[in-house]
């Protein structure tokens, strides 16, 4: 429910307890004239809230704003209870605004001023008051009970609200970053690859062409939200050794130990990694030679990717490196960078 719907709840209470008084004013045994002034004030002390008022319970405005429209309120009720006992109806309306427009620290003055008005006016009238003065305390007390109620709600509400939008904003983040390692893994690769195929010596047009069309795959999937296309209808052995066999120098993939069923989460994290490490020793290594190894254990499944290239060196990882540790951190898995006569990138997932 927002905060529209909750506030209807307050407008209905409202117009029943104003209409709810104009019928007790208009019906009971004090002159035309009084009996139309009474009403006439109740109905300026609507205009008062519809105009003003209103504007300040959407806001939750809890400042001196809030005086003003209490001040304004008082003095149109205040007269109409003095023309007709029977205004003193209007409070059960009126009360909760004065809550809901000021602290309930400083709402409590107000109230009471509300309360004992009817009181005090027929009392200097001569009048038997329409409330008992037991009853009217008793009132004040419920009112400030429920007025802290008011309050606490209030509070939470708005503290979930802000909860909900650091949740959206977060989620928003996350998609984001999702979307990015993504893009990077995949996209960015492919295009990366192609490049690199075309701009050789000797261009190799037929592999960049099928890297082109593998990168479309990918780009369908990504748009489907569905599994990275190398997985789509094969093993995660068979995917690995597709890429391996795609690269512009010579490669090689062998599988060590049984191969067992991995979760789908954890294919992907695999598959992405490995395509991180082959783009980059395309892009980074200078290296003559490449081979990828997926070995099962008893402790889980490993893949290193080894080249003889020119090793990590000194410099910082990149978005891709930080791609990939935040992936295998999200499946419990660890990433090892060595440079011992070029450069290993090994990735363990415990099962």
């Amino acid at each position: 429910m927002d905060q529209h719907d909750s506030l209807i709840t307050w407008y209905v209470l409202f117009a029943v307890t104003q209409a709810t008084a104009l019928v007790l004013i208009l019906i009971d045994n004090n002159t035309l004239a009084d009996r139309l002034s009474a009403a006439g004030l109740l109905c300026l002390n609507a205009l008062w809230f519809l105009f003003y008022g209103r504007r300040l319970v959407r806001r939750r405005t809890e400042d001196r704003q809030g005086f003003v429209y209490v001040a304004g309120s008082l003095a149109t009720f205040a007269p109409a209870v003095w023309f007709s006992g029977n205004a003193t109806f209007a409070l059960f309306g009126l009360v909760p605004q004065i809550y809901m427009v000021l602290p309930v620290a400083w709402a409590f003055v107000p109230m009471a001023l509300f309360v004992f008005t009817p009181q005090i006016l027929t009392w200097a009238a001569g009048a038997v008051p329409a409330l008992p003065w037991p009853a009217a305390l008793l009132i004040i007390g419920f009112s400030q009970a429920f007025g802290w109620a008011i309050s606490r709600i209030s509070q939470q509400n708005a503290q979930r609200g802000e909860l909900l939008q650091r949740i959206e904003a977060l989620t928003l983040e996350a998609e984001r970053a999702r979307w990015s390692a993504e893009i990077h893994d995949t996209l960015a690769q492919g295009f990366t690859s192609i490049i690199t195929l075309l701009q050789g010596a000797q261009p190799n047009v037929e592999l960049a062409l099928a890297t082109a069309r593998e990168n479309l795959r990918e780009a369908r999937a990504l748009v489907a939200s569905n599994a990275p296309s190398p997985l789509d209808g094969s093993s995660l052995e068979d995917a690995l050794r597709r890429l391996a066999s795609g690269m512009s120098l010579p490669s090689s993939f062998r599988v060590i130990g049984d191969p067992v069923p991995l979760p789908t989460s954890v294919e992907v994290v695999l598959l992405r990694t490995v395509q991180e490490a082959l783009t980059n020793v395309l892009r980074h290594s200078g290296a003559s030679r490449v081979d990828v190894v997926m070995r099962f254990d008893a402790d889980g499944v490993s893949l290193e990717v080894r080249d003889d290239g020119r090793g990590f060196g000194d410099a910082p990882e990149g978005f891709g490196l930080r791609g990939m540790r935040a992936r295998l951190e999200q499946v419990g898995g660890t990433l090892s960078l060595s440079s011992d006569e070029g450069a290993s990138v090994l990735v363990e997932v415990p099962l």
